[in-house]
This record gives C-alpha cells, structure tokens and sequence, in this order.
C-alpha cells in the first residue's frame, strides 16, 4: 500500500507545521499562530502549545482574516478576549507595516476574539510599547460572599481584594464560577500588586498568569466606579511578569473608555511541528 502523501498520527493527533511568533507583554507569553489551523483544531493545538516548556506561552491566539474592518484577527484558544494578546498582535503588524521606518509611533485598528468591532491599538516602537483600546464592562454583580464579579464581552473577572492565591480558594471559584462565562478572571488585589489567574472553559486551561490585561482594566474599572469622577485615572499594576498601566476616561456625560498597556518584546517567528 502506498503511503506516500499521508499524513503521520500519533495517539489521534496529526501532525501540522507552524509558523509562531511569541509575545511577552509584561510576561504574559502569547504564543500568536500565523498558520492557518480549522477551528475545530485549534483547542486541541493550543493545548500542545501550553504543553511545550521550551514556549512558556501563558495563552495562544490563531491568526484569521479580518472580517470587520482591522488590519488582521486574532481568535484566541477559547474564543475569549484578552487585552496583551490584542495589543501584541496590534504591535507585530504595525512594526510589519512600519519595516523601513520602525522608529515611527501610530496606531492600527484590529481584530480579536471578544470584541464585536476592531479596536484601536497604539504602538510605540522606540519606546518598544503598546496601548490597547478596551472594551469596557457592560455590569458588575456580587457573588454570594461579596466579591464584586465585573462582566465584559468575552471575560469576566472576579475581584478578590487583600487575599491570596491559595489553590483550595482557586479551584473552589472556578468550580463555581468557570462554566458561566466563556474565559473567568481571578484578579487577586492588594493595593498596586495584583496576581491574575485564569481559566478559559473551552480549552479547560487553568493559568497562574504574569499579567492580564484585561483583569487590569476591570479592577481599574471597578476602583474606578467608587470615585466615579470625571475625568482622566489611571492605576499602574505590579504583576507577576511586570507592570501594567491602565488609563479610565469618564466623560461628563457619563461614557467611560479605557486603554491599558505598557512595555512588551517579540520575539522572531519560528516554525515548529506538532
């Protein structure tokens, strides 16, 4: 029997080729996949991926045609939203677009997972940073104990103020709370230091995670709401992998907008096969 052309399987799984790009923003390593992979691949490669400790990705997003206007998509693991991956993915194609003139600073509007439209991510390249436009929370509810659950398209995060990571509370939480939302924040706040962990139910993936931009903007959002004054805020976090810095404009007619970002590092594709 010729098998010339076939594809090898290991334990049901087949083998493809890669192209990857890693990302750090602030630690948070979003491995950013430039081959197209069929959707109903992708929980299963993403899991690969997180598996691979020469990666350390933290999360992994699958490049797509733009749909809505950006300049590209970014479909995260678990169909979640997630603010490093978007303003990474926004930061390797402005400095893509920018090849002959990297020192140039701009922004360049794109696509992710989570955001029912493009959104605006500046870049900075000879400050080697980039800001993220944010979707921002559309409700805060309270949990049962008290803790404030703060709702946004694609993730919600619970906020735990002045306590600890400790592995029993986690897996209590989600156990309770993880099935509810497509990707579930634990944002562990003790005055500027916040330890994020996240679960995504898609890929079932439990991340003790550097940083989190998104768990960023709804603890910002949530201080935020106990001012409630117009204006510009800002909080800078001290995370795990670095420090995240959110900025909350509330306008005198009530609209709240907010962008959060801070330094990250690409590192040169590479192509692996799984």
């Amino acid at each position: 029997m010729d098998n010339a052309g076939t594809v090898p399987v290991r334990e049901g799984f087949q083998y493809m080729k890669l192209r990857i790009i890693m990302a750090d923003p602030a630690g948070n390593r979003t491995a950013i996949v430039r081959t197209s992979v069929p959707a109903d691949r992708r929980a299963q490669i993403a899991a690969k991926l997180l598996q691979r400790k020469d990666l350390r990705a933290e999360q992994v997003g699958f490049e797509t045609s733009p749909l809505i206007g950006g300049a590209g998509r970014l479909l995260m693991m678990g169909g979640e939203f997630c603010g490093n991956a978007a303003r990474s993915y926004g930061y390797l194609l402005w400095m893509e677009k920018q090849e002959e003139q990297r020192k140039e600073a701009g922004n360049i509007l794109i696509e992710i997972s989570g955001s029912p439209r493009p959104l605006c991510v500046f870049c900075d390249p000879a400050q080697g940073s980039s800001y993220a436009e944010m979707p921002m929370p559309s409700a805060i509810e309270y949990s049962p104990e008290g803790y404030p659950l703060v709702i946004s398209e694609g993730i919600t995060h619970m906020i735990l103020e002045e306590l600890e990571p400790g592995e029993d509370l986690v897996r209590r939480t989600v156990g309770t709370y993880g099935q509810r939302w497509d990707a579930f924040g634990m944002m562990f706040l003790k005055g500027e230091q916040l330890i994020p962990v996240v679960y995504v139910a898609a890929a079932d993936s439990l991340v003790y995670e550097s940083s989190c931009g998104s768990g960023s903007l709804a603890a910002a959002w949530y201080l935020a709401q106990k001012n409630a004054r117009d204006g510009l805020s800002s909080c800078c976090f001290r995370e795990p992998g670095g420090t995240i810095r959110v900025e909350i404009l509330r306008e005198k007619d009530g609209t709240v907008s907010g962008r959060m970002g801070g330094a990250l590092f690409l590192e040169k594709e590479t192509e692996i096969e799984l």
